[in-house]
């Protein structure tokens, strides 16, 4: 049995969850063997509930950790994290493998239990929480495999990797179900151009850059709008003091949508005429971006982190992190040139399919667990 541990924050759930949700749902289903381990779930993506286990220890953990974050050092949170896990290392039998996405505290807190049953460990990370570790920590991260979503988070993260019996990146994907193209091209429709933007509305993601572009739009008498999709968190429609900060002085092309997931985000997507990724931190890889390019629409986003892995094919244009210059002069130049647009659109296509497709992110992930497997052996 492969047991998938998500995060603390991460709900198994289409509309409430967020990459790593994404991620077991579309490489996981049908898969026998595996088991998702997550803080609580609902029946979105349509998995059955024997595949499906609500650890309520989880839950309550995502209520306080940030306390235990700001208070108590790791070393002091792993006996709690042990606890914890108690119902689920109960379950562990030799030979199997506990896929820990996300967090590697929790590798921390399950290996001694792992090692002394045979199970094997694999730790998947999304994001630089490995840096959060002491470098004595880093040193003692027992995995029998790390997987990572882009090269940049592999490279940032290369002192974690001592003990590691093998390293790969597996990027993440979109699904070609939900995710496809519009008929016909939104750049051949008589409606104005839209420029989208999706994800958590953080100031780390660029909201206020995407919002000041499409000002200098307004002011160079551009005739375009400018949407966002998204929510402080996954699955509401909450807001902060930065995003009604930015709504008080919104330019006249620029308006927000309520939270959008699954097909209706797609749709959103497929009516648009460019995405727009202004993340002004190292995004480690912007799975939005991967979206866009499999509902054939060209992408301008920041050359930060993981995102330049991203349109190694094709697909967009980069652009230097804060400057809202830049990323109004990228959809002009997109705007006034027709055939610029169709050739990212159609080269950011073409590398979707050949690199970015669930299925093939699914033939990654069960080499590397074969690899894992024959390691141990």
């Amino acid at each position: 049995m492969i047991y998938h541990l998500l995060s603390e924050a991460e709900p198994f759930s289409e509309y409430h969850g967020g990459a790593l949700s994404r991620w077991a749902a579309n490489v996981l289903r049908g898969d026998e063997n595996s088991r998702i381990v997550c803080p609580w779930a609902d029946a979105t993506w349509g998995f059955s509930p024997q595949h499906v286990w609500s650890l309520t220890g989880l839950r309550k953990y995502a209520w306080w950790s940030r306390i235990l974050r700001s208070r108590f050092p790791i070393a002091l949170r792993l006996p709690i994290l042990r606890s914890i896990f108690a119902p689920l290392s109960k379950e562990f039998k030799r030979g199997d493998t506990v896929y820990i996405h996300n967090r590697p505290v929790f590798a921390l807190a399950l290996s001694p239990v792992c090692r002394k049953k045979g199970v094997h460990i694999v730790l998947h990370m999304q994001n630089s929480h490995l840096l959060d570790l002491s470098p004595q920590q880093q040193a003692s991260l027992d995995a029998d495999a790390m997987v990572f979503c882009s090269s940049f988070l592999m490279k940032e993260a290369v002192n974690c990797l001592q003990r590691a019996r093998t390293a790969v990146v597996i990027p993440n994907g979109a699904d070609e179900k939900c995710f496809f193209p519009a008929n016909p091209p939104p750049s051949r429709r008589a409606s104005k151009p839209v420029v989208l933007f999706v994800g958590r509305l953080v100031p780390d993601k660029g909201i206020h850059i995407f919002v000041d572009a499409l000002r200098l739009l307004v002011e160079r008498a551009i005739d375009v709008s400018g949407k966002i999709i998204g929510s402080t968190g996954f699955g509401h429609n909450c807001s902060s003091e930065y995003v009604d900060s930015i709504k008080r002085n919104l330019p006249s092309n620029v308006r927000f949508a309520k939270y959008l997931s699954g097909d209706p985000l797609a749709e959103e997507f497929r009516r648009a005429t460019i995405f727009c990724c202004p993340s002004v931190f190292n995004e480690p890889f912007g799975m939005v971006n991967v979206e866009a390019m499999a509902t054939r629409i060209p992408v301008v986003a920041t050359s930060v982190g993981g995102i330049p892995e991203i349109f190694q094919g094709g697909g967009g244009i980069l652009i230097r992190p804060g400057s809202a210059a830049e990323l109004a002069d990228a959809v002009e130049l997109l705007l006034h040139d027709p055939d610029k647009c169709r050739e990212l659109s159609e080269s950011g296509y073409q590398s979707y399919k050949s690199r970015f497709r669930w299925q093939l992110i699914r033939g990654q992930y069960l080499d590397l667990v074969h690899q894992v497997m024959a390691i141990a052996a």
